[in-house]
């Protein structure tokens, strides 16, 4: 019973389905064309979708945004899809999204107008010069912690459209996360 169906939705409308295991909290397979009931619960159907691993990912303005749920909560996140590599490049679980960001400060940039992640604070990822100000953004807690005094959640991939956050930093922390 640890795996579930995850739904994957593209911009256009567009669905995807692969399964997620709750024993590691990710997804855990490639991505398939459709979807049916099994014994009660949803499952993804048909052959696996040709990936291409070996392939470089493709440039930056061509990764696609995503939005990721999963059965049987509707637990949600947003991740990002090669088109070059025909996969979904991360975060494969919103554990390695929380991860990210714990492992990160969130930045303003110094002029470009953009948020990036940093672990200098001199300095985002991508090399771009940061404002030395942190925007607090929620931490993740464990079991049993209290949560009053945080900020509301921020979904850093959720603004890969927006124009607000640094791609190149996005990016850069998943390669550092997978």
């Amino acid at each position: 019973m640890g795996t579930w169906m995850a739904t994957i939705r593209f911009p256009d409308g567009v669905e995807r389905y692969a399964r997620y295991s709750t024993v590691v909290e990710a997804l855990v397979s490639d991505l398939y064309p459709a979807s049916h009931v099994h014994n009660y619960r949803e499952e993804p159907a048909g052959e696996p979708l040709p990936t291409f691993r070996d392939r470089p990912r493709a440039p930056v303005d061509q990764l696609i945004p995503v939005v990721i749920s999963h059965a049987p909560d509707d637990d949600r996140w947003h991740a990002v899809y090669c088109p070059q590599r025909c996969m979904i490049v991360g975060p494969v679980s919103p554990y390695r999204s929380w991860r990210i960001q714990e492992a990160n400060d969130l930045v303003p940039g110094d002029g470009d107008g953009l948020r990036h992640l940093s672990q200098l604070r001199e300095r985002g990822l991508c090399g771009a010069p940061v404002v030395d100000a942190p925007l607090t953004y929620r931490r993740y807690l464990s079991w049993g912690e209290d949560g009053d005094d945080q900020p509301p959640f921020t979904d850093i991939y959720a603004d890969w459209a927006g124009g607000e956050m640094c791609r190149d930093c996005l990016l850069l922390a998943l390669d550092q996360a997978e």
